[in-house]
């Protein structure tokens, strides 16, 4: 049998043409075997010595060589490619092993060593080779970087034909959810060990990864067929009998419940029953074959509300501890419901603890050091927790993981879009823990939730399972709950929505607390909890719940919820996920708040004890959607703040000039000014940055990598003023040596509305080591704790008080390259008095507006270097001008915002104090001949200082360098693996973010299903089969975007173009002969769809100029018309030439 080794070598072998370096792509694992002349040596290696000797010797040479991709990469950031062409014949192609997409075998020795210094934050050669190293099993698979703008004859080897054999005897296991990196190892184990056999779970072509081997492997004799037990659910008795006993802990008269899963969801709704007892079997044996680094499946599951999903990982958990004394970590996303789910499993096992933010750091130091030394051995987390612990020995020791449990797992494709990006983070994390030789964990992830799309357009399933990494038995759990009917009620607005909305939903609730019946209403803010609650009859009956509330209130509600004292509790979206009230009648909805799966996910309160019926109410309004679109609206990351945090990475790769570097949050603080809170920034930041991730993976179809980021926990500077009367006192005491003295200005000139006033500091700054402090004296602590430990001055063997002897300090510092501080100052003026004038234009129009319409007046009146600039200048003034301080003893906003038109109001004309007042206290700080200033700002409230606001206006305008730095926020880790890749980005006047406008579409079609379902819809049939045939991918969503279009179409005027002519030209240079304005040449306007033609608008007839039509926008010359051309309510743009601006086209 002629194996795929012996096979390349023939192959290899016949490719001799003269004066051509054949460059070998995804060939690493075999050349160790292979005789085969390689230009430069056989492996990569840290330095290349003779490398001008070695392209010299070129000239003389006529032969065929070789050349590893990974010297080819070396030889362009040589810049020695071009040598090559320039000085010799050869010429380059490269032989690509195209069996594998993105990821190729890497060489089978040195692994960690290569594996480390990819992994290492300071720069080396292995990070100029690959994008990114992923291990699957023993062997390194590794994602190349690229050579940019520059392409290369590439010859692929499936084209080819090479022939080898595989052994039909030989069998892999596929399973039908695997993932990319997974198909990879199924692929290496086809051509490396010639596999001929693959074991599927079920018949039929699923998914696409058997169409890919099939494709590939077309010429080879692969045998695909069904492996019998893949789908078996037997439990050997003695197992049952001991998950039985522990489930009977809880109460010795519980069995295990049957339920209701689907058995094959992508062709049809039939269930199949099975027991609890199966999914626990499930999720111990493939822990056990962990354990033994057998191949193992990670395990998913959806069970509806009452099904008892969180005894199905308790009981795995606590056999692994008694029995192996393995660790269970479970994610969980509330306080609440991680202290519920530890207090609900005490009567089955002692062993359960968690650690959060309602613990002190001494209770928290406490609980790590019982799971270390094995007291407790299941440990409830969040994300955020888990994330910030790089090193797992800081929760665990030295123990093993033998499961890790991701609850309420709907999360990670829906709160980690808008709230919790940490969810987006969990997969790189775990991935990295699981494959770590320095760890050694072997754990599968079991995932639960009682709502998860499968296959809708809103993927949910796909979208855990991708993120989390997982290769996954599915157990699918029944969605439809015969158990609950519907009572919705369509309602009409007369005058007043607001009102009516608020009289209707009082009756309906008064009528729901009459019946002694348990409800709960839904609303979408805390403010309708305090409407509602005012206006209520009988309120000693009624409860408040809401995630701004004490903990302490939270609970007395549940308690008096469950007792019978109340009957009835209004409750933001903070009320569901682990509140455990069996016997709730009536769910009522205010106004839905989310999708479908988060209604589902709601009304699953209901009628959680078994033979009980509830009800789901609402009273509907079309106009209740505001409230979805609003808090989308709220979280939504920006196109232009995508660019802006490219542009601000690429700025700081130049000036650190390596591609590992360390940036922390602040430093993006001007893009993200709207959040007063340093946390928010730190959220929004990693929400932007995975989106940026996302955008290249769907940019690039190779899964190239161009920017690698990882949110860290430790910060590894803090800076503080040392008061003159201490700074003895920490010289002769031995954390001195922690400290370093910067030098900082002792005093600075503040701008009041009297007289500048001077002040003067009485200490020096200093910058604290904070991670060799605590490396060396406090790791016995987590760098949570000791962080909270130090800033509280609970810090053992340190006797400085913070905030006393140690002044916490925000340093600025602000650097101009190209003009001085006075030019500077002039600008920054000008740009801020075109501001005041467009508030006062508006101000007069009496206008309410949106922060896109005041982004549209700055680029009227003022020309910019960057598209995105007047965007983050127009919503970040907004906020920097509401901070400032106007002197009045009670500061009023200038402007507010309504969050139901998205639009903002001037309500004074205050502004012109705050801009006059920024402007002079530019002149105060920005003083002097030097081209660099620093400033220092305590860190109380620093965000709303005027010196950091004046920091964040010039970054915004470009005006300087700004670096702010704090120490009391983690710093991110950040890697550019290809400056041009971000670059072309940045230079692209017309860059949309692809995963923006997927959020923005999966938002608007979530709206239409929603509404489908509240209007269309009538009988509880109906709506539960269209729920069931939603969350199974089986309902086709064409209709009701059509009848949504049909809707929308119909209240807008129709435009039709006739007697149109192709635009012929490639370029605006090329179309001369038609001389277009010289608007379209300087702007890099896209080049049109026809030019010359009609439109007829409200049956009248115009002659145009341009069309785009993939942009609906219409541009006319206003002299060949003399008729007047209305456009009220139309979906095209309709411009005059002569209005015509760059922000249209944005």
């Amino acid at each position: 049998m002629k194996t795929f080794k012996q096979a390349l070598e023939v192959y290899l072998k016949s490719l001799n043409e003269e004066h051509t370096i054949y460059v070998l792509k995804g060939f690493n694992y075999w050349l160790d075997d292979l005789d085969t002349d390689l230009f430069l040596g056989g492996k990569t290696v840290n330095s290349y010595m003779n490398l001008k000797e070695s392209i010299q010797g070129l000239s003389s040479m006529t032969r065929a060589m070789f050349l590893l991709y990974e010297n080819l990469l070396y030889l362009y950031d040589q810049n020695a490619l071009g040598s090559i062409e320039f000085f010799t014949q050869y010429k380059f192609i490269i032989i690509e092993n195209d069996y594998f997409d993105s990821y190729y075998p890497g060489f089978h020795t040195d692994l960690e060593t290569i594996k480390n210094d990819f992994e290492s934050e300071e720069d080396n050669i292995i990070q100029k080779f690959y994008c990114d190293i992923q291990k699957i099993d023993n062997t390194l698979f590794m994602n190349f970087n690229e050579i940019p703008d520059k392409e290369f004859k590439t010859i692929k080897l499936t084209e080819v034909g090479i022939n080898f054999e595989v052994d039909n005897n030989l069998e892999i296991e596929l399973y039908s959810n695997i993932n990319h990196l997974a198909l990879q190892g199924i692929i290496f184990e086809i051509l490396n060990f010639g596999k001929g056999k693959i074991l599927c779970e079920k018949e039929g072509e699923y998914g696409k990864s058997i169409g890919i081997i099939r494709k590939k492997f077309e010429t080879i004799n692969i045998f695909i067929t069904v492996k019998d037990d893949f789908n078996k659910h037997d439990v050997e008795e003695s197992d049952y009998k001991e998950y039985l006993e522990i489930l009977q802990r809880k109460n010795p008269s519980y069995n295990f419940l049957d339920i209701q899963i689907y058995h094959a969801p992508d062709e049809n709704t039939e269930t199949k029953e099975i027991s609890q007892a199966v999914i626990i079997d499930r999720i111990v044996k493939n822990c056990m074959k962990a354990q033994k680094e057998e191949q193992f499946r990670d395990i998913f599951v959806t069970a509806p509300t009452g099904a008892g999903k969180s005894v199905m990982f308790q009981i795995p958990a606590i056999y692994l501890a008694e029995k192996s004394d393995l660790v269970t970590i479970v994610i969980s996303p509330l306080i609440g419901l991680m202290n519920d789910q530890v207090n609900n499993i005490q009567s089955m096992t002692k062993l359960a603890e968690t650690i959060n933010s309602d613990y002190t750091p001494s209770q928290k130091e406490n609980v790590l050091e019982q799971i270390k030394n094995g007291d407790k051995s299941i440990l409830y987390l969040s994300p955020e927790t888990l994330l910030s612990n790089t090193d797992i020995t800081n929760l665990i020791g030295d123990r093993k993981i033998g499961l890790l449990v991701v609850d309420e797992a709907h999360i990670v494709s829906t709160w980690g879009k808008s709230f919790r990006p940490d969810y987006w983070y969990l997969g790189e994390f775990i991935s990295r823990l699981r494959k770590s030789e320095k760890s050694n964990q072997n754990f599968p992830i079991a995932t639960f939730t009682a709502t998860a799309t499968y296959g809708s357009e809103d993927n949910m399933y796909f979208d855990i399972i991708e993120s989390l990494k997982m290769t996954a038995e599915t157990f699918l759990g029944r969605v439809r709950r015969d158990d609950i009917d519907f009572e919705i009620t369509n309602k009409t607005k007369e005058i007043n929505y607001q009102d009516e909305k608020l009289l209707v939903a009082i009756d309906s609730i008064n009528k729901l607390q009459k019946t002694g019946e348990k409800t709960l209403v839904y609303v979408p803010y805390r403010r309708h909890i305090d409407d509602i609650y005012s206006r209520l009859e009988n309120q000693e009956k009624i409860g408040k719940y809401s995630g701004e509330m004490f903990s302490g209130e939270k609970n007395e509600t549940l308690e008096k919820i469950v007792n019978g004292e109340k009957n009835v509790v209004l409750a933001t979206k903070a009320f569901g996920m682990g509140i455990d009230i069996n016997d709730i009648k009536y769910v009522y909805h205010f106004a839905p708040t989310g999708n479908i799966s988060d209604y589902l996910q709601e009304i699953g309160r209901a009628a959680r004890e078994r033979g009980m019926n509830g009800v789901a109410l609402t009273d509907f309004f079309k106009e209740d959607f505001r409230y979805i679109n609003q808090l989308f609206g709220m979280s939504a990351i920006k196109h232009w703040q995508v660019i802006a945090v490219l542009s601000k990475i690429n700025e700081l790769y130049k000036k650190h000039k390596k591609r590992n570097f360390l940036v922390s949050p602040m430093e993006f603080s001007h893009i993200f000014a709207n959040e007063s809170d340093t946390s928010r920034i730190d959220a929004q930041l990693k929400t932007a940055l995975l989106i940026i991730k996302k955008d290249f993976e769907l940019l690039n179809s190779s899964n190239y990598i161009p920017l690698i980021f990882k949110p860290r926990s430790i910060f590894t500077n803090a800076y503080f003023m040392i008061k003159d009367g201490f700074v003895d006192k920490l010289v002769s005491s031995d954390n001195f040596k922690y400290f370093r003295k910067i030098q900082m200005p002792r005093n600075h000139t503040y701008e009041t509305y009297t007289n500048p006033v001077k002040v003067e500091y009485d200490g020096e700054t200093y910058v604290l080591d904070f991670k060799k402090m605590w490396e060396e004296k406090y790791k016995d602590l987590s760098f949570a704790s000791f962080k909270y430990s130090f800033y509280n001055n609970e810090l053992s063997n340190f006797d400085f008080r913070v905030n006393e002897e140690l002044i916490p300090k925000t340093i600025i510092e602000i650097k101009f390259d190209k003009i001085n501080f006075d030019d500077a100052i002039v600008e920054m003026s000008n740009i801020l008095n075109a501001l005041k004038d467009i508030f006062d234009d508006i101000r007069q129009s009496r206008k309410h507006f949106t922060v896109r319409e005041l982004a549209n007046k700055l680029r009227e009146r003022l020309s910019f270097k960057n598209t995105y600039t007047p965007d983050l200048l127009a919503q970040s003034m907004i906020y920097i001008l509401n901070n400032i301080d106007t002197g009045h003893h009670v500061s009023k906003n200038f402007a507010t915002y309504n969050s139901q038109t998205d639009k903002w109001n001037i309500q004074t004309a205050s502004y012109e104090t705050r801009i006059k007042k920024i402007i002079r206290q530019a002149r105060l700080s920005l003083t002097g001949n030097i081209n660099a200033i620093q400033i220092s700002v305590k860190n109380r409230n620093s965000n709303k200082d005027i010196r950091v606001l004046l920091a964040q206006i010039i970054e915004i305008l470009e005006l300087a360098e700004v670096n702010i730095r704090t120490g009391d926020n983690p710093e991110f880790f950040v890697r550019v693996n290809n400056s041009n890749a971000i670059e072309k980005i940045i230079n692209d006047k017309f860059y949309k973010s692809k995963t923006v406008e997927l959020v923005k579409e999966k938002h608007d079609n979530s709206t239409r299903i929603m509404e489908y379902f509240f209007t269309q819809l009538s009988t509880k049939k109906d709506r539960w089969d269209f729920i069931e045939q939603y969350f199974l991918g089986h309902l086709d969503t064409t209709d009701i975007k059509q009848l949504k279009d049909v809707q929308r179409e119909s209240k807008k005027e129709s435009v039709s173009i006739a007697n149109k002519v192709k635009f012929p030209y490639s370029n605006w240079e090329e179309a001369s002969s038609i001389s277009p304005d010289e608007f379209y040449i300087i702007n890099e306007i896209p080049i049109p769809t026809y030019f010359s033609g009609e439109f007829t608008l409200n049956n009248e007839t115009y002659p145009f100029s341009y069309v785009w039509e993939d942009r609906k926008i219409i541009v006319y010359n206003p002299e060949e018309t003399e008729k007047s051309i209305k456009n009220t309510n139309c979906e095209w743009k309709i411009i005059s030439e002569q209005d015509l601006k760059l922000s249209d086209f944005m």
